[in-house]
């Protein structure tokens, strides 16, 4: 019983505000992400080496428009671990979001090495590679990722704008209506425009 009761209290403890979180993080949650990045410049400054806060500061770079540093310090996480799953694939997404879709294809097939069962690394390759016009490589990435995660609507929104541009209607509609049931933004002006 005495075990018991100290079992309550530990989880009581722990359950209740016991984690540890940054400044950074808590600004980067409320959507403050210049406030974040200097809660992170401060965390840095003593430690540089820190593969988590570099990354948090990196995606407040992203959500600021800084591009520049935002690539800085994802690479630099690669520097440190290049095992690293999340930099390769913000890497990826962040090369897309430039326009060099050979370097986001790059960094995805690298995530997709550490990771091959990463729905978002098939989608950032498909994305990537349907820019680039590799059609059918493309759509066998987005469907890697559907096959992975069966609630990926993007997947499904712009697996079926490949279809249409293939002429396989009947079949993008059934993934267009897929990505309207998982509420994906675009994916009704979609059906509208391409599925009457």
């Amino acid at each position: 019983m005495r075990f018991l009761g100290i079992l309550v209290i530990t989880i009581l403890l722990f359950g209740c505000g016991g984690g540890t979180t940054n400044p950074g993080d808590q600004y980067f949650e409320s959507g403050n992400y210049k406030k974040a990045i200097e809660a992170y410049n401060e965390i840095l400054a003593s430690d540089p080496s820190n593969v988590s806060i570099l990354y948090n500061r990196g995606r407040s770079f992203e959500e600021v428009g800084d591009l520049e540093s935002a690539e800085q310090d994802f690479i630099k996480i690669l520097e440190i671990d290049e095992k690293n799953v999340s930099a390769n694939l913000s890497l990826s997404k962040l090369y897309y979001t430039k326009g060099s879709y050979n370097q986001a294809v790059i960094f995805a097939d690298k995530a997709l090495e550490l990771n091959e069962n990463s729905a978002q690394g098939h989608f950032l390759a498909a994305r990537a590679k349907h820019k680039l016009g590799y059609v059918e490589s493309a759509m066998e990435s987005y469907s890697m990722a559907i096959n992975i995660n069966s609630d990926y609507g993007e997947a499904y929104l712009y697996r079926g704008a490949l279809k249409i541009h293939e002429g396989k209607t009947r079949s993008a509609c059934n993934d267009i209506r897929k990505a309207v049931n998982l509420e994906v933004p675009g994916a009704k002006e979609a059906l509208a425009k391409y599925c009457n």
